[in-house]
């Protein structure tokens, strides 16, 4: 039976109290809702007065009474902080972004600072609002741009065309990053014939070791020009750079051993750079570095600083014959096995006094180095100031320096390396206190280590040579550096000490972008891969292809991303 013939049967009594119960249901429904908006405009007007009063109150702190240009330069060297990522969820807001969301005169300040705004990535913190709200914000101000990884989709190439390249010279550093060779192939016909006004700092990475098969292709950049480009940051693969008087060149690793760049692709690369380079770090692989009949090594007559790393030889790589490096002054080597090093030194040899009279740092890092080394190297570098070696690695380069010192001692003769007034220790390692132990005679005899570097020191002031600097450096440096000034008190022995407790400025361990400007975008793209990886794992479906270097191969769908 319906309720609406069940009313037709009501006595007229029932029914007038049924209209009268209605009517006071009516009455209270509509009490609560004025209730309820009366509620909500109490609740909004007491936000409005804590807002008030916080903004009153937040007058007294110290740093509301800091002028607005002054925190403006706060706000500014906040953004050079590198924090990792915690979240496996969403992305991290930038720095910019958190710190205009603290009060109203921080946002104020925030939003009328355009050099906040500079720095784009996309898309690993900004997708295309947020990178349209930043490219708004700038004011036209000089851009920072890294674009990738995974920025190959069709509406991501549409958006770095239509937003990017037509601000290529408002761009003045600029970051490729890309994990395929596809990628890579996909972004460069964008910025292949555009000119490049003021850019001056450009990394372009690959990291794509599956396609290792094959020769790599040329591919040429800013054919229009770039004429203030003075950094370039490359992973060892064909690109061709615009003629340019960029003096900075850092060869990397990827993509990696299976693929390594070929000798004619590295000399061109060098081509255009060549008279104004000074400084080269060749750290990637490269292959067929034999001289060829009738080839001559390239021309580097600006060159100060040259870095070259194990994995830059593991192909016959021999460095002097092809390049020529007549002005050289600080020459590093990183990782080299003997057979390489042991090249290096028999060129060094030869080639005195014509070459190396300039040089003046040389550095050993964790080098394979022989032990029938010979006095040849210290009189072909005779202007040497500064020696670095890495511990328990050179103890026979530090032997070689004690029994030289020793030898002009006894013979009333100038030592060699006469000029040497800095020593650099690098520690990579902790040291092994259980086999220094073992190593020593006595109890109160210091560990073997130790004790060849407090020789060297002494031995120098005795043939009236003394140091002015002993650097301690590396990751595991200060426990060393903390031993051995103890060391020298308990000896009497006064010795300018120094410790630096980072890696070398090349390294990938260094967390200091004004070092090494490319770390914080190497840093943010490998964090934002491992924020990829995590979120694959705890997703419920699918299993990832995995990539060479442990990450997951997969693309993932764009998330709403709200304007900052």
């Amino acid at each position: 039976m319906s309720p609406t013939s069940s009313l037709s049967f009501l006595d007229d009594e029932s029914q007038r109290e049924l209209d009268d119960l209605n009517k006071r249901i009516n009455v209270l429904q509509e009490r609560k809702t004025a209730l309820t908006f009366e509620a909500l405009e109490v609740h909004t007007t007491i936000r409005t007065l804590q807002s008030r009063a916080a903004h009153i109150t937040n007058k007294t702190a110290p740093v509301s009474r800091l002028p607005s240009d002054v925190l403006a330069i706060i706000f500014e060297e906040s953004r050079r902080l590198l924090i990792p990522w915690a979240n496996v969820v969403k992305r991290p807001l930038s720095p910019e972004v958190q710190l205009s969301h603290v009060s109203s005169r921080w946002r104020e300040v925030a939003l009328s600072t355009p050099a906040l705004w500079t720095t784009i990535r996309f898309p690993i913190l900004h997708k295309e609002a947020a990178a349209m709200a930043y490219l708004l914000r700038c004011n036209h101000a000089p851009l920072s741009v890294h674009i990738g990884p995974r920025a190959y989709d069709t509406d991501s190439l549409r958006f770095i065309a239509a937003q990017f390249v037509p601000r290529l010279n408002q761009i003045r550093e600029l970051t490729l990053d890309t994990d395929e060779r596809q990628e890579l192939c996909a972004l460069f016909p964008l910025f292949a014939e555009e000119p490049a006004s003021i850019l001056r700092r450009l990394k372009i990475c690959c990291n794509d070791t599956r396609g290792a098969s094959g020769v790599v292709p040329r591919l040429d950049i800013f054919k229009a020009g770039a004429p203030l480009l003075s950094d370039v940051r490359l992973s060892a693969f064909a690109v061709g750079l615009p003629q340019c008087s960029a003096t900075t060149l850092h060869l990397e690793p990827p993509p990696g051993p299976g693929n390594p760049l070929s000798r004619l692709a590295f000399l061109d690369i060098l081509a255009p750079l060549s008279v104004t380079l000074t400084t080269l770090h060749l750290r990637g692989f490269i292959s067929g570095f034999h001289q060829e009949p009738g080839s001559a090594p390239v021309e580097l007559p600006a060159l100060k600083e040259l870095s070259v790393y194990g994995s830059t030889l593991n192909h016959g790589f021999n460095v002097f014959r092809n390049i020529s490096t007549p002005a050289i002054r600080t020459l590093s080597l990183v990782n080299v096995r003997r057979q390489g090093l042991s090249s290096i030194h028999k060129f060094i040899a030869r080639t005195s006094p014509e070459h190396f009279q300039h040089l003046h740092t040389l550095r050993y890092i964790n080098c394979d180095i022989d032990d029938d080394l010979d006095v040849y190297l210290p009189h072909a570098t005779s202007a040497l100031t500064e020696l670095a070696v890495s511990v328990k690695h050179h103890t026979h380069l530090l032997r070689l320096l004690l029994n030289s010192d020793r030898q002009a001692a006894l013979h009333g003769v100038p030592p060699l390396w006469r000029n040497l007034h800095t020593l650099s220790l690098h520690v990579s390692k902790p040291l092994d206190r259980a086999r220094e132990d073992v190593d020593s005679d006595e109890e109160d005899d210091p560990p073997p280590t130790m004790g060849l570097l407090l020789e060297v020191v002494q031995e120098r002031r005795a043939v009236g040579k003394p140091l002015d600097l002993l650097r301690i450096e590396g990751p595991h440096a200060r426990s060393f550096y903390e031993e051995f000034t103890t060391l020298l008190m308990k000896t009497h022995e006064h010795l300018h000490t120094e410790l630096f407790s980072a890696s070398l400025p090349s390294s990938v361990d260094v967390q200091d972008s004004e070092v090494d400007w490319a770390f914080a975008a190497h840093y943010i793209g490998n964090q934002y891969r491992l924020f990829l990886f995590k979120k694959h794992q705890l997703a419920p479906h699918g299993t990832p292809a995995i990539h060479p270097r442990g990450l997951p191969v997969m693309a993932y769908p764009s998330t709403h991303t709200q304007v900052p």
